[in-house]
């Protein structure tokens, strides 16, 4: 039997691995409700403010309501994206002119009137979004098996909602869908462009072929990989087929690395082969259409708007906006470098700091390589969510990877990802300090190690 002093310790255990309770299950079921269909909106954002940002409101309420707290490991992910918000702030004085108007009639009323009205929208939607990743993090850092289950299911079926409509618009078997979800040939979804789109697919594809590893294939994960992955292919985005490419190997090595089954070991050996049989029909069906054929063919190379002599090609543009990097400390103000050149840089590093200044600049890529550092530390861990975290983080790369080419920094997709990371990193150490809490009470005698005392 059990003594009272057993079941002590045996309570003790359990708060150690922090079962998740909620305060309020009424509150707690209305964040997931509100989460999923959040994620759900994420596919379309042909307008601003897009439906996404007022349902990132809504989550937000929910989060005070299920009394979501923030965990001191998210700490560098929120105080790194406000320092370059604030760095971004001194440099919008730079591009504003503010004056006084008198209102007629009224000696004493006045307004302030000022240019480059976009300029304080761009940093508005970079200080929200900053938030909303901060917000993630803090979701998927509790109770973090169910929620990371809903924003998954969430965000596949948005991804096969914004491949589906792409798909029957660029084969044009619905009139009309062809002009709001292609890009002239290319597919672009509910984004405002085919390079966006594709990198939404990405952490789709990477969750469902992680699914397709460890857990047994389902029939509607299977038809949902096939169309998001027709949807990648035909936005003919070369970074989006790059990264997931990449990415994807990636993060087969590291499931097959940390997995020590043998079993589950053949089964991902198993799974690549198919995998690869797979994409290899699908293309060569698709291949099989003409214009299909000719513009894979002509993506597949390097283009004039790539390096042309054209001094508004993309390589120009960047080498241009990195010497304007070093002239503007303070930047040039949010979309400062648009407005001086009519042109975008073309690579979120240096587009931060002609956005940001150098400040901002640096706090953001310190953030992207400490998420990096973070989750690459946090993979090698055992536990409950360590494969979702794998496919997570190796997307989190392909988004990294797309920085590089494009801009990003105003992706709805990659703040989702980044607040993921943080969020299942800071799950992760809560898990593993439960986990030498539970191993030191249940030990007979207790080493000092054990007891997470240092031998000196």
């Amino acid at each position: 039997m059990l003594s009272a002093l057993d079941h002590a310790g045996t309570s003790a255990t359990l708060m150690a691995a922090e079962a998740f309770t909620p305060a309020n299950v009424v509150a707690d079921r209305f964040l997931h409700v509100v989460l999923f269909i959040t994620v759900v909106s994420s596919f379309y954002i042909l307008v601003e403010p897009a439906p996404y940002d007022y349902l990132t409101v809504a989550l937000g309420f929910a989060c005070i309501l299920a009394r979501v707290s923030i965990n001191r490991v998210i700490l560098p992910l929120l105080v790194l994206l406000l320092v370059r918000d604030a760095s971004g702030a001194l440099g919008l004085l730079k591009i504003l002119n503010f004056g006084w108007v008198q209102l007629a009639g009224d000696p004493i009323a006045t307004i302030i009137t000022f240019d480059y009205p976009d300029s304080i929208r761009f940093l508005a939607i970079s200080f929200y979004l900053g938030l909303s990743a901060v917000m993630y993090a803090c979701i998927s850092a509790q109770d973090t098996m169910r929620r990371i289950k809903t924003i998954r299911a969430a965000f596949v079926l948005s991804a096969v909602i914004a491949a589906s409509l792409g798909t029957i618009g660029y084969f044009k078997l619905i009139p009309g869908l062809d002009v709001m979800f292609t890009d002239g040939f290319r597919i672009s979804g509910g984004f405002k462009g085919p390079n966006d789109f594709a990198g939404f697919m990405v952490p789709a594809l990477l969750w469902l072929i992680e699914g397709f590893m460890l857990d047994r294939i389902r029939i509607h994960n299977l038809v949902a990989s096939i169309i998001i992955f027709i949807g990648l292919l035909l936005s003919f985005s070369r970074g989006g087929w790059g990264s997931f490419f990449v990415t994807a190997v990636m993060m087969v090595y590291l499931l097959f690395v940390t997995q020590r089954q043998p079993r589950i070991r053949r089964r991902i050996t198993f799974q690549v082969i198919a995998g690869v049989v797979a994409v290899m029909s699908i293309l060569t069906a698709l291949s099989s259409v003409d214009t299909i054929r000719q513009s894979i063919t002509e993506r597949a190379q390097v283009q004039d708007y790539d390096v042309g002599a054209d001094n508004r090609s993309r390589f120009n543009l960047e080498v241009d906006s990195f010497k304007a990097m070093f002239d503007h400390p303070l930047g040039m103000g949010p979309w400062g470098f648009a407005h001086a050149t009519n042109w975008v840089s073309h690579e979120t590093f240096i587009g931060t700091a002609l956005n940001h200044g150098w400040v901002g600049g640096a706090a953001y890529l310190t953030l992207i390589v400490l998420t990096l550092y973070v989750g690459f530390r946090s993979i090698w861990i055992s536990a409950p969510w360590q494969a979702f975290l794998i496919a997570t983080y190796a997307a989190f790369i392909a988004m990294v990877f797309e920085g590089i080419f494009g801009d990003t920094d105003h992706w709805r997709h990659f703040y989702i990802l980044l607040g993921l990371v943080w969020g299942l990193a800071a799950a992760t150490q809560k898990h593993l300090r439960a986990g030498r809490y539970a191993a030191a009470q249940n030990s007979p005698v207790a080493s000092p190690r054990a007891r997470g005392y240092s031998i000196g």
